[in-house]
């Protein structure tokens, strides 16, 4: 089976698809591999989350996932490392044949969690880019060339005036590809998504929702009080709650929201999040026609 990309997504398809992987719940390759094979009918990629927790390497696991025939998007934090480290490990993940990585901030180490860690901080992630793009343009380190690199962002309902000023900068510091936090609220995707396209970033950069097919209304709650950001109506929580099946509501739900984002201008696709069974991500992806399987 041939590898199946991320990036050709963006160019050729309607609507991509990509999963999460928390690498906290993949221990070791048998479950990280075994992980991958259950997601790769469904998506074009993985994406390959960076806690604050000990856990297998981004970058280690992206190179099993490749062996594979399994396209990863490497997640990468200034928390951890300072500039030269980051630096190293994107040529190094380039030369192992990661295509797409994605540079955040990161969040603080919690205090309960440090036991004598220190955050780094030592760069911030839009100046990053920006000197990886320089790099890239300049063609100082060839394994950077065809390296894809993505921000994050928040959703919100923005006011008719609203601008995405620091979207543009994110774009101009050579982002690509913008990955949004969870939102189940479609009108504020709607509205949101609108300003966007006026701003015609669209035309630079490919918009990726994050949605889960969440296997109950705790989980639902867990999401709206605990993930920056995370927008998930009362509406949504009450349907997992009053349903006899919870989780197979929340696959009814995830894949009702992926056939309406497929509809609003702008939307390049979706990341959906791993909240409860692995299987909930195929089945959903499945269920909802945005692509065959």
């Amino acid at each position: 089976m041939s590898r199946r990309t991320f990036q050709t997504a963006l160019k050729t398809r309607d609507f991509a698809v990509t999963a999460q992987i928390n690498l906290e719940d993949a221990p070791n390759v048998e479950t990280l591999l075994k992980t991958g094979e259950t997601l790769r009918p469904a998506v074009d990629a993985v994406q390959l989350y960076d806690s604050t927790r000990m856990h297998m390497s981004g970058i280690a696991a992206a190179a099993l996932l490749i062996q594979q025939e399994i396209d990863p998007i490497v997640h990468m934090n200034c928390r951890d490392r300072n500039r030269i480290a980051l630096l190293k490990d994107m040529i190094g993940a380039a030369a192992l044949g990661v295509d797409n990585v994605l540079l955040m901030r990161g969040k603080k180490v919690p205090d309960v969690e440090k036991l004598g860690v220190r955050s780094v901080f030592d760069v911030p992630a839009l100046e990053l880019m920006a000197y990886v793009q320089s790099m890239k343009e300049t063609d100082s380190e060839p394994e950077l060339a065809d390296l894809q690199i993505g921000a994050n962002a928040e959703m919100f309902d923005p006011k008719a005036n609203w601008a995405p000023k620091n979207l543009l900068k994110k774009c101009d510091a050579g982002a690509s590809f913008i990955q949004l936090q969870p939102c189940f609220d479609l009108q504020v995707t709607r509205n949101y998504m609108s300003h966007i396209v006026a701003s015609k970033l669209t035309h630079r950069a490919s918009f990726l929702m994050a949605l889960a097919p969440l296997p109950s209304a705790d989980a639902a709650r867990w999401v709206r009080d605990n993930v920056k950001g995370a927008l998930v109506p009362e509406a949504i929580i009450e349907r997992l709650e009053q349903a006899s099946d919870s989780e197979q509501e929340g696959v009814d739900i995830c894949a009702e929201q992926m056939q309406e984002l497929a509809t609003i201008p702008g939307v390049a696709g979706a990341n959906l999040l791993t909240l409860g069974q692995l299987e909930m991500i195929p089945a959903a992806v499945e269920a909802s026609g945005v692509r065959a399987l």
